[in-house]
């Protein structure tokens, strides 16, 4: 099939789905799409003054919601941040302390709420909140057991509520990317994947039930590694700068073929395109002022900033995520909130936005009215943490050392496993260039920090224990059986 006919089908496709989207007046609750891409560097994006590559689509879209500049990623690792958003509890509750791992369902999570809330629920891209081809061992070294399918997850509890489904639990085939729906035959995507990804949910918004409102995640992967010029949409590295701009703290970079920092921008580009088709469908379709939009992403991405790469530590470029939530006509355009918000804030906040009821063992905050007011209770700080030092495995002192700390407006305070602190001041170092600890004196703010970090650590139930302790929450499955309130039954 020729280029040209592929994408004439595609657009006749897609002209089909919004004239499904259109049969029928929307409901009178929010519908609610919930986009969060994986590894975004809030400072690559246009509206934050990004300078590698043009962002039109998000730009755009952060004009027309409220931008949260202290959104952060509160466990800056793919699994971790998935078990907070989809349970708005503690990774010390959750259990969502290291990747590759098989959460038990305790019906109260994001889907569960808005499923029993009368919504369709749909969960499209990277779910990465299963065990996976890692079950059957929990050392480095030990064969894994061998799984047919281990990027299939069956309908039923390991879905935490979701009913329609077009994911996997992780791959990095983008090019071809194959997912799976209610039985463990691979299927395949004929589009790059943040194409697919949003092919599938317009095909999902176009064939629900118009009388009742819908909620959807969708979860792309790129740019998420491998940095490789096979893991780009074709042609798009022609479009990315030979001459890429760094932060003033960047060190130590490890360009290669194999790792190419402009295979990023090319993959956060196709985010941007695709984010904005998808947006653009909305408003086609007459479904975009009833509905609940929020751009974020689950963590980071270092890119030799201080030295470090990939995400699992607490500086800036980790932890900073960018959040944009738009809501036509209830939402102020162009707003901004410095509101802190993490990822255990989403559920309790979207559910009261759509009348829906917070399940009571959710730890996270309701910042409704900071999103659609800009007022309420501000919350002070929030709990950041490393629980394990592998991203995979329950290791200590490895190659991503623990660590726990605070993040409010102004500090990040850091204590690591071994003892050694860190304290920068955001407003005055953005870059976090100068730890203002300087082993011997503590300044105030820090003091006020060491105790407010005991308070949030016993409130949340968590030791900060070496990263071996989690050994003991899991079989050899990686079924999660205990979490620091004791074993788990049922």
């Amino acid at each position: 099939m020729s280029e040209i006919t592929r994408r004439s089908l595609l657009a006749a496709a897609s002209g089909l789905t919004v004239a499904a989207a259109q049969q029928q007046p929307g409901p009178q609750r929010p519908n609610v799409v919930f986009y969060f891409d994986d590894q975004v560097r809030t400072n690559e994006l246009g509206y934050n003054g990004g300078q590698n590559i043009a962002t039109p689509n998000i730009d755009r879209f952060a004009s027309q919601g409220c931008r949260f500049t202290n959104a952060i990623s509160s466990y800056p690792l793919c699994t971790p941040y998935r078990a907070m958003l989809q349970t708005g509890r503690w990774p010390s509750l959750s259990g969502g302390v290291m990747n590759w791992i098989n959460l038990p369902s305790t019906g109260q999570s994001f889907a569960d709420v808005f499923s029993r809330g009368g919504y369709q629920t749909a969960y499209v891209g990277k779910w990465h909140l299963a065990a996976g081809r890692l079950a059957g061992t929990l050392k480095r070294g030990n064969p894994p057991r061998q799984i047919a399918e281990s990027e299939y997850v069956p309908p039923g509890p390991a879905r935490m509520g979701y009913q329609h489904w077009a994911a996997w639990n992780f791959h990095t085939a983008y090019r071809r990317p194959f997912y799976y729906r209610d039985t463990p035959e691979r299927l395949y995507f004929d589009e790059y994947e943040t194409a697919a990804i949003t092919s599938e949910a317009m095909r999902f918004i176009g064939g629900r039930d118009t009388s009742k409102p819908f909620f959807l995640m969708m979860a792309p992967h790129p740019p998420h590694p491998p940095w490789k010029a096979e893991s780009t949409p074709e042609g798009s590295l022609d479009r990315i700068r030979k001459d890429l701009h760094w932060r003033a703290n960047t060190k130590g970079r490890r360009d290669t073929r194999a790792q190419d920092p402009r295979c990023y921008f090319a993959m956060l580009q196709s985010v941007d395109e695709q984010f904005g088709r998808m947006m653009k469908f909305l408003d086609e379709s007459k479904l975009a002022d009833n509905t609940i939009v929020v751009f974020t992403s689950d963590h980071g991405e270092m890119m030799a900033s201080q030295s470090r790469y990939d995400k699992m530590v607490p500086y800036c470029e980790a932890l900073n995520i960018p959040m944009i939530v738009r809501w036509p006509g209830r939402i102020q355009a162009g707003r901004q909130c410095d509101t802190i918000f993490t990822p255990i804030d989403h559920l309790p906040s979207l559910a009261t936005m759509c009348g829906l009821e917070t399940p009571s063992i959710v730890n996270g905050k309701n910042l409704s009215e900071q999103v659609l007011h800009g007022r309420g209770s501000d919350p002070e700080d929030a709990l950041i943490m490393n629980m394990s030092s592998h991203w995979d495995y329950p290791e200590t002192m490895t190659m991503w050392p623990e660590w726990r700390g605070i993040r409010t407006k102004q500090h990040t305070y850091v204590r690591w496993l071994d003892g050694a602190e860190e304290l920068y001041d955001n407003s005055a170092d953005p870059l976090q260039f100068r730890n203002l600890y300087d082993g011997r004196k503590a300044p105030a703010a820090m003091e006020h920090s060491r105790t407010r970090l005991k308070e949030l650590l016993e409130e949340a139930h968590d030791l900060f224990p070496p990263g071996t302790e989690y050994l003991n929450w899991f079989n050899l499955d990686r079924n999660l059986i205990r979490n620091a309130l004791g074993p788990i039954h049922g």
